[in-house]
């Protein structure tokens, strides 16, 4: 019953409350006397509303109270239907339609269990309405309401359903560099700037970058497949072994960032050196099986011994990397 955007089911929700209390208010003069809100409708209207009001204020304090606002006050929106149709003995067209609005939220806001959910809910509620009725015309309005508010809630849920997938699908390829495998940029600096603000942990954070030595004579003897094919198999390497919670990042070219939450300064130059190591001896195999032996550069900085922030800190390494290649490459500077 959560949905998925909370924002966007709440504006949803503020939306869908006030259609319906302007409709009210404003053709309630033309109903009949029988129909129109009375006293106990409006106190009954005010109590399920201010039930609401006092879920969705405690529930900024408490997670607990959160989850339940979010499944009780969808159904109580159908329950402020109901009562408010039975005491003005109202179940013409005019107050069965309002239960297409739990439909909607839910078929829009909520997944497909917490759509059937509230069109169940909305469902029962127009069946109990329209027993005012005499039965034959019960039986019909509800049919026809019924078929009204399924159909609604299975073509909207199933769009919402796909709009949803291609979202995450987006999202994924923003995620991911489709080449290597490893994250993109975007995810890097979320996670560098939670390791380095939320993180207590006393061993700091490591920030290498590395680039393949001499990458351009790659590309211009193998092709850009052949300097494709070499990123490729270094981002498997640096994968190999990397604990739980480092983050390997593409940041352009042959330029990878690996970000070590909870890594010391010295643990982390023991790392590198050995990555460094391992691509040395690593033969990469190209298309035509042509064996290629690569070396990279490596720049190391520690935050907070180096840097208290994730700018400083990338800056940092960017300038152990930069003497790194200028000192002959193949080779881990740490930043100064």
């Amino acid at each position: 019953m959560e949905p998925r955007d909370h924002r966007a089911a709440g504006r949803n929700v503020l939306l869908l409350c006030c259609v319906a209390a302007a409709a009210t208010v404003v053709l309630s003069p033309w109903l009949p006397a029988d129909n129109r809100l009375g006293p106990d409708a409006v106190v009954a209207g005010t109590g399920i509303l201010g039930l609401v009001v006092l879920l969705s204020v405690l529930a900024r304090v408490s997670s607990r109270v959160n989850v339940l606002a979010w499944a009780l006050c969808p159904l109580l929106a159908v329950v402020a239907l109901v009562v408010l149709d039975l005491l003005t003995h109202d179940a013409t067209v005019d107050a069965q339609i309002f239960f297409v609005f739990p439909v909607l939220y839910g078929a829009s806001q909520l997944r497909p269990p917490g759509s059937a959910v509230m069109t169940g809910s909305a469902l029962l509620g127009e069946l109990v309405v329209a027993a005012q009725l005499p039965f034959t015309q019960t039986v019909a309005e509800t049919g026809y309401v019924a078929a009204v508010l399924v159909t609604v809630s299975v073509m909207l849920t199933i769009s919402t359903r796909r709009n949803a997938r291609l979202i995450e699908h987006l999202e994924r390829m923003a995620a991911v560099d489709p080449l290597t495998g490893l994250v993109t940029r975007r995810v890097f600096d979320e996670a560098a700037a939670s390791a380095i603000t939320g993180s207590a942990n006393e061993e700091g954070t490591s920030l290498v970058l590395l680039d393949v030595d001499n990458f351009k004579a790659i590309n211009d003897r193998y092709g850009h497949p052949g300097g494709d094919e070499v990123l490729v198999q270094l981002a498997r390497l640096l994968l190999a072994d990397m604990r739980r919670g480092d983050v390997v990042c593409r940041l352009g070219g042959d330029e990878i960032a690996v970000l070590m939450p909870g890594c010391s300064r010295e643990d982390a130059r023991l790392r590198a050196e050995q990555k460094l190591a391992e691509v040395r001896s690593h033969v990469f195999r190209l298309a035509g099986a042509e064996a290629v032996h690569v070396s990279v550069s490596i720049g190391l900085a520690h935050a907070p011994t180096d840097a208290e922030d994730v700018r400083t800190l990338y800056t940092r390494a960017d300038a152990a990397l930069y003497r790194a290649k200028a000192g002959g490459r193949g080779r881990v500077a740490l930043a100064a």
